[in-house]
């Protein structure tokens, strides 16, 4: 089944793991499987996307989580933990990935207004823009319910892929990649305005680990219900995004 375009399932050829009892199914264990190039290094990636269990079979959950853990050159992700995963992949030694997410807010910006910064949002022309890595991305995210920007300036470009999302009732937009955070950093500050007007959100939600100590202003700090977590030897926490998740394919 091909959830990216050109990726899929992977080289592994499943997608997850099903426990069966007398012939019906009790419990399922979700994987996303890719291979990206970060920081020039070749990375197979495996995202735990959903896991669940009847709760008379909870007891025997993990034996779907102990295939995974034996993938020794897969960076592991789980990006959306409850309680229980949480507590379990931490005590299985994943190692905790965020905390929170900054939304930032918009303000309107007189030189916004008379800038010669190029802005493209789901324009067809953005893959011929495009090239390497940032090109990948974007052919294996087409037919995916995700937004994608590119702000061409004087010191850059920048890249973005995300989704709409809603906090509160009031629609967002999710950042899941950024190809140059000083860059994004630079723009977002006097742009934020004119880019929400454009695609009609009240603000710009990342999360913090993605700004790599930069700040924003103004912003406003939200904490996640449970941490993210990954389990990697090759990728410190900046260097692991959204991307290639349960975010795009459920468009959460």
């Amino acid at each position: 089944m091909d959830y990216f375009s050109g990726v899929g399932s992977d080289e592994q050829g499943y997608c997850g793991y099903v426990m069966y009892s007398g012939g019906k199914a009790v419990g399922f264990l979700g994987l996303l499987f890719s291979q990206r190039v970060i920081q020039g290094k070749e990375v197979k990636f495996c995202n735990i996307s959903s896991w669940l269990v009847k709760k008379e079979y909870r007891r025997q959950s993990l034996s779907l989580l102990f295939p995974v853990l034996e993938l020794h050159n897969h960076t592991i992700t789980v990006l959306t933990c409850n309680a229980n995963s949480y507590y379990i992949t931490k005590k299985l030694g994943f190692t905790d990935l965020e905390f929170g997410q900054r939304v930032i807010l918009p303000i309107p910006r007189f030189p916004a207004l008379i800038s010669t910064n190029s802005i493209m949002i789901n324009d067809p022309e953005i893959e011929q823009k495009l090239e390497g890595v940032p090109l990948k991305i974007y052919r294996d995210h087409q037919g995916l319910k995700c937004f994608h920007i590119i702000i061409n300036s004087p010191q850059g470009m920048c890249y973005l892929v995300g989704t709409r999302t809603y906090k509160k009732k009031l629609p967002l937009a999710h950042i899941h990649y950024i190809s140059d955070h000083k860059n994004f950093v630079y723009h977002i500050v006097r742009l934020s305005g004119r880019l929400c007007w454009r695609m009609k959100v009240a603000g710009f939600m990342l999360d913090e680990r993605l700004l790599q100590g930069e700040k924003v202003f103004p912003s406003m700090y939200l904490k996640l219900p449970y941490p993210r977590v990954y389990k990697s030897d090759m990728l410190k926490k900046e260097e692991v995004d959204l991307l290639y998740s349960e975010y795009q394919v459920l468009n959460l």
